[in-house]
């Protein structure tokens, strides 16, 4: 009974786990927090027409996409441990064994906003806790404030503002909106001179879903296509 009671109330820490390619099946790591967060804020967006792009139709406002949603929080890196266990943590820093705070920061910030040579972008990122988060994503910014140091100037504690962008596949993206118009579903090479809002224009009959076909296409600048690049163009319900 003693066990079960340990087993039910043991504490889940917050995990980030990182890979090397986008499905997140290749190059696992696990970094676990030193405490969890006091507070989780998750912001989702829905994108819709301007009426000002339809003056002819004011009291329409009509559906254009997902935006990609976002988890932010606070994580506590501290290295004044006074509790039952203080001693053993000084013991550890003397013999080299136990991480210092500015290593620990050193390792979260390599792992997860470092560009990695093999995949030249930052590594791919899931957020683990209970109930509470599983969150494809990738890290959007990192603020790093130290709030007490040693003597000689070595950091003890700091607060880490972390922001996470959600990261989705394309596939997993067109899943969750239900665009279910195969018949919409068109791939078109670029020429010279092609830009995407009017490629939108003559697919989608408005060019107001260029957002959502630069994500499916994971298009970092939508305004450079090259000529003979492919696009994927996904069913859309109008």
């Amino acid at each position: 009974m003693a066990l079960l009671s340990e087993l039910s109330f043991k504490l889940q820490k917050l995990t980030i786990l990182s890979f090397d390619n986008e499905e997140r099946t290749e190059g696992k790591k696990e970094l676990e927090v030193m405490f969890n967060p006091e507070s989780v804020r998750r912001s989702f967006v829905n994108k819709f027409t301007d009426k000002a792009s339809n003056p002819q139709n004011e009291s329409s406002t009509k559906f254009m996409y997902s935006g990609s949603s976002t988890v932010s929080m606070s994580l506590i890196f501290d290295g004044t441990d006074v509790d039952q266990y203080g001693a053993e943590i000084a013991l550890r820093l003397l013999r080299g064994t136990q991480k210092s705070v500015a290593e620990r920061i050193d390792n979260f910030r390599k792992d997860i906003t470092e560009i990695k040579g093999k995949i030249h972008e930052p590594r791919y990122l899931v957020l683990s806790w209970g109930k509470t988060l599983k969150f494809n994503c990738r890290l959007s910014s990192l603020d790093i404030n130290y709030t007490l140091f040693e003597r000689n100037g070595d950091p003890l504690r700091a607060e880490l503002n972390v922001s996470f962008i959600g990261d989705d596949t394309p596939k997993a993206q067109l899943a969750k909106l239900n665009l279910q118009s195969p018949d919409l579903t068109h791939y078109r090479m670029v020429k010279a001179g092609d830009q995407l809002p009017l490629m939108c224009q003559e697919i989608y009959g408005s060019p107001m879903y260029y957002p959502l076909v630069a994500s499916a296409n994971k298009l970092m600048d939508f305004r450079n296509l090259t000529p003979g690049q492919e696009i994927y163009f996904p069913p859309i319900e109008k």
